[in-house]
C-alpha cells in the first residue's frame, strides 16, 4: 500500500530540486565567470596604465607613476594595490612603496603576453594580478634632437637610443571586493532557490492534494455503497475530468450490473418461492391423506400419480426460472444451424402435446423445402411454448395454425389460435412473468413462464417477438428474423 498523494509530491518537489538546482549552478557559474571577467578586466587595464608610463629614453627605462604625487594609491603600505617591474634578466628594476620588503610572485610569460592568478598579499589578504611581459615604449627625446641639430658635435650623427628589451610588470589588487560580489551572488542564488522551492513545493502539495480531491470524493461514494444500496449511483458537481469520467461510468456500469444480478437472485428466489409454495402444499396434503387411508390402494395409487404430475410441474417451473435466470445473465449463447422448418415443426408439436391435444390438430402453412439457419434448440423452446399455451388457451376441438414464409430475405413465422377469454387488454401483460388469466390458472397448470421464456430467447437469437389479438378473437404471434438458408420453391404444404 502506498499513498498516490504522498508519491506524487515527492516525485514532483525531488523534480524541482534537481531542475532548480541545475539552475541555480549554471547561473552561479555563468555571472560569477562574467564578474571575473570584468574584474580582471579592470586589473588588465591599470597594469596597461602602467605600461604606458613606462618610457625608454636615453637616460634608460622612465617610469612616469614611479613620482610621490601621482597614484597615491601605491604610496604606503595601507594601499590596496602593488607593482612591481623587472628586466629581462629577472632583475627586480622597481616596485610600489606598498610593497615595502616583500616581493610579488613572478612566474615568468612570453614576451607579448599576459596571466592571471590569484595570490596572498603582504597583509594577509587575498589578491588578484597580471603579468605582463612587454617592451617599454622608446622616447628618442630632446637630447637625441639636440645632438643632430649641433654642428660642433660630431657624435650627434652616430647617436641611436638604447633598443628597448622585455619588461615584466606584475600589478596586484586586494579581491575582497570581487569576493564579496560573489558571496552576494551566491547567497542571492541560493536565498531565491529555498525560497521558490518552498513556494512550489506549498503550491505542488496543495495542487496535488486539490487535483486528487474528485479521487477522494469517489472513493468516499463508493465506500459509502452496500448490497442494500445498489441502486445508488456515482455523481458529481460542475464539470467531471476527463480522467475521473471513465472511472466513474466504469464503475456506475458496474454497479448496475450487480444490482441487475442481485435483482436477478432476489427475483428467482422469489418466483421459485411463490410457485413452488402451491405444488409443496399439495405435496404435504397428499402425504397427509395417503396416511389416514394407508390400506386404500386405489387412493394410493391416485396418490402417487398426483405426486408425479405435481414434481413434474415444479421441475418444469425450476427448469425455466433457471433458463430465464440464464438468458438475463448473458449465459446462454446462439448455435445456428440449418432446420427444414416443417419437418422441425411436426417433431415439436408432438413433443409438446404429448398424446394429449384434446381433439386439436396442427395446421401447417409452410413451404416443404423451406429451410432456416437458427439454433435449433432455442427454437425449439420457443414452439413448444407456443404450442403448450395454444392447446392449453384455445377451446377444444379447434385448429392451432402455423405458417411460415420469406419477408424482406427472412423469415416469418405466425402462430395462431382462438382464444375466446383473452381481451385486447391482457395483450399488454402476457410476457409478464408469471402473468395468467385469472379464470384459467387453476386449470391449466401453466405458470406464467412460457411466453416470458419465449421473449427472453428471441432476444438471444436477435428475433422480434410480437403479439395480436384481432377482433374475432384469433390470438398471433409473429416471430421475425429468422435467417433463411434454402428459399423454397413450391407453395406451402399443409397437414
Amino acid at each position: 500500500m502506498y499513498s498516490i498523494r504522498n508519491r506524487l509530491n515527492v516525485t514532483i518537489i525531488a523534480s524541482m530540486v534537481l531542475v532548480l538546482s541545475l539552475t541555480a549552478v549554471f547561473l552561479y557559474l555563468r555571472i560569477t565567470d562574467r564578474v571575473e571577467q570584468v574584474f580582471n578586466s579592470a586589473v588588465f587595464d591599470k597594469a596597461q596604465a602602467l605600461i604606458s608610463l613606462t618610457e625608454l629614453d636615453e637616460d634608460g627605462l622612465q617610469f612616469d607613476f614611479a613620482q610621490k604625487d601621482v597614484m597615491l594609491e601605491f604610496q604606503d603600505a595601507a594601499a590596496e594595490q602593488y607593482y612591481q617591474l623587472w628586466d629581462h634578466d629577472a632583475e627586480s628594476l622597481i616596485k610600489s612603496p606598498s610593497l615595502g620588503a616583500t616581493e610579488l610572485p613572478r612566474a615568468g610569460v612570453a614576451p607579448g603576453e599576459h596571466a592571471f592568478a590569484d595570490l596572498r598579499l603582504p597583509d594577509g589578504r587575498a589578491g588578484r594580478l597580471v603579468e605582463i611581459n612587454f617592451l617599454p615604449r622608446v622616447d628618442v627625446g630632446d637630447k637625441w634632437g639636440d645632438a643632430l641639430d649641433d654642428e660642433n658635435d660630431w657624435r650627434g650623427a652616430d647617436y641611436q637610443p638604447q633598443p628597448p628589451q622585455p619588461t615584466t610588470l606584475v600589478f596586484a589588487r586586494e579581491r575582497e571586493s570581487l569576493d564579496a560580489t560573489l558571496l552576494f551572488i551566491a547567497s542571492t542564488i541560493f536565498g531565491v532557490f529555498l525560497t521558490v522551492l518552498l513556494i512550489s513545493g506549498v503550491l505542488v502539495w496543495r495542487l496535488v492534494g486539490s487535483g486528487l480531491a474528485p479521487l477522494s470524493r469517489l472513493a468516499q461514494q463508493v465506500g459509502g455503497i452496500d448490497e442494500s444500496s445498489l441502486d445508488s449511483r456515482l455523481t458529481h458537481d460542475g464539470a467531471q475530468s476527463v480522467e475521473i469520467a471513465p472511472i466513474e461510468d466504469q464503475l456506475n456500469h458496474l454497479l448496475e450490473r450487480l444490482q441487475s444480478a442481485f435483482e436477478r437472485e432476489k427475483r428467482f428466489s422469489a418466483n421459485a418461492a411463490h410457485e413452488l409454495r402451491t405444488p409443496l402444499a399439495e405435496l404435504k396434503t397428499l402425504a397427509e391423506v395417503a396416511q389416514m387411508v394407508p390400506d386404500d390402494a386405489e387412493q394410493v395409487s391416485q396418490f402417487f400419480s398426483d405426486v408425479g404430475d405435481i414434481s413434474g410441474q415444479m421441475e418444469k417451473v425450476v427448469a425455466t426460472l433457471l433458463e430465464l435466470a440464464r438468458s438475463e445473465a448473458g449465459l446462454l449463447r446462439s448455435d445456428p444451424q440449418d432446420i427444414e422448418l416443417s419437418s422441425y415443426c411436426d417433431e415439436i408439436w408432438q413433443q409438446a402435446i404429448n398424446g394429449s391435444g384434446a381433439g386439436k390438430k396442427l395446421v401447417k402453412h409452410i413451404p416443404d423445402d423451406l429451410v432456416i439457419n437458427t439454433d435449433r434448440e432455442k427454437l425449439g423452446m420457443i414452439l413448444g411454448n407456443l404450442f403448450n399455451n395454444a392447446v392449453s388457451y384455445s377451446p377444444d376441438n379447434t385448429d392451432i395454425e402455423i405458417s411460415a414464409g420469406v419477408r424482406n430475405r427472412g423469415v416469418v413465422i405466425e402462430v395462431k389460435n382462438a382464444a375466446i377469454d383473452l381481451r385486447p387488454e391482457d395483450i399488454v401483460h402476457m410476457k409478464d412473468r408469471f402473468w395468467r388469466k385469472q379464470n384459467v390458472r387453476a386449470a391449466s397448470g401453466h405458470s406464467g413462464l412460457g411466453l416470458t421464456l419465449v421473449e427472453a430467447l428471441a432476444r438471444i437469437m436477435q428475433l422480434d417477438v410480437r403479439l395480436r389479438l384481432d377482433q374475432q378473437h384469433t390470438f398471433m404471434v409473429t416471430i421475425s428474423g429468422l435467417a433463411v438458408s434454402i428459399v423454397p420453391s413450391a407453395s406451402p404444404g399443409r397437414a
